[in-house]
Formats: C-alpha cells, structure tokens, sequence
C-alpha cells in the first residue's frame, strides 16, 4: 500500500511538472523576509448521541518559495453514547487523544506541495456500560510518520490548504488506526496567517 502512494505521488508530480513545462508559469514571489505563520485547522462535528472536536494548531517557517517547516499539536475528543431504546444496551464511550510533532512541505510547484510528518500521540479512553453498571479506562500511546500530498496557496499575508496523508508507521495503538482493519486516510485542511514581529527602534 505505501509503495502505491509513493508511486501515485510520484506520477502526479511528473505529470504536473511536464504540463508546466509546456506552459509559461507565473511562479509565486520569493519569501522575503521569510515569514513565519501561526495557523492549523479545526474538527467539529456530531449527530444522534455522538460529538466530536479536534484541533491541529501549527507553527510554521517558510524559508523560501520551496520549502515551508514547522510544528503542529494534535488534540481530538470525541463522546459516544447508545441509544437504549435501540439497541437494548446504554453505554458511554469518551475518546482523547493529544499528540505533538514536527513536519515539512516541499513545494515543487506552484500551490502543489508533500509533506511528511513525524509526531508521537497519546489516546485515553473511558468506557461506561450504564446496563451492566461498569466502567473502565486505558490508555496507550504510538509513533506515526504521516505522510502524502497536498493542494494549497501561500504567500506572505497568509497560507492555506488541503492534504491526503497516510500513516506509514500503522501501529494498532496509533489514532489513525485505532478500531480499524488497515490504515486509513488523513484528510485535513487548514489555514495560517502571518506573525508580525514588532522590531525594536535604535536610539
């Protein structure tokens, strides 16, 4: 499975850069200064008994028109409580993960960019059986390294963005892969504006 994104991304990235080689390009303007951005992206979401937010804030240093890195913290709830009347059971379960971690985006086209992503999260979980009058806790705790491609526009007033990623460690404790058979896909998106930095005046 990683060699076939490897190879997908690949082509992709051949394809594009054989297409902008046909045409002429307006490449975006150098970074200068190299700004640095605080930004990231937001999860809500819910429906009958379920409720879940996350968030994914970064800090992230463009140090030329190629070549953005950074750090990011991962923090996830979600709550999940049965319908009794429809399922014959009433349980409550309570997910928390945080994680932290560094990653690069390498731009070799225009609004096109991969990243890769080391990071180290944490899952704590509470389950409570309402019918049988139980209740436990666990906990466990994996590396990832995500990684994938992306679509987005930066400049100096701000950034923005869409990616596909995949976890290529695919621990069972990690949160990517936690209750699932394979791996699944990372799909987030996001935005950063710039941080000025007021600069101190000489006498």
């Amino acid at each position: 499975m990683i060699k076939k994104i490897a190879i997908v991304a690949f082509i992709i990235v051949l394809s594009l850069n054989a297409t902008a080689q046909n045409k002429t390009v307006t490449t975006q303007p150098n970074l200068n200064p190299k700004p640095t951005f605080f930004g990231g992206g937001v999860i809500l979401g819910g429906g009958s008994g379920s409720f879940q937010i996350g968030m994914n804030p970064e800090l992230v240093k463009s140090y030329n028109q190629y070549i953005d890195m950074g750090v990011a913290l991962n923090f996830y709830y979600a709550s999940f409580k049965t319908n009794a009347l429809m399922s014959g059971y009433s349980y409550k379960n309570n997910n928390t993960q945080l994680g932290f971690g560094g990653f690069m985006r390498v731009w070799p086209i225009d609004q096109f960019f991969l990243q890769i992503q080391p990071e180290y999260n944490w899952t704590f979980t509470r389950a409570r059986d309402f019918t049988e009058g139980t209740s436990g806790r666990s906990s466990v705790s994996a590396p990832s390294v995500l990684a994938g491609i992306g679509y987005g526009k930066r400049n100096e007033s701000g950034f923005s963005y869409f990616s596909v990623m995949f976890d290529l460690v695919n621990s069972q404790q990690s949160p990517y892969r936690i209750g699932q058979t394979s791996a699944q896909p990372i799909i987030r998106a996001g935005f950063g504006l710039p941080i000025n930095l007021l600069k101190l005046k000489r006498p």
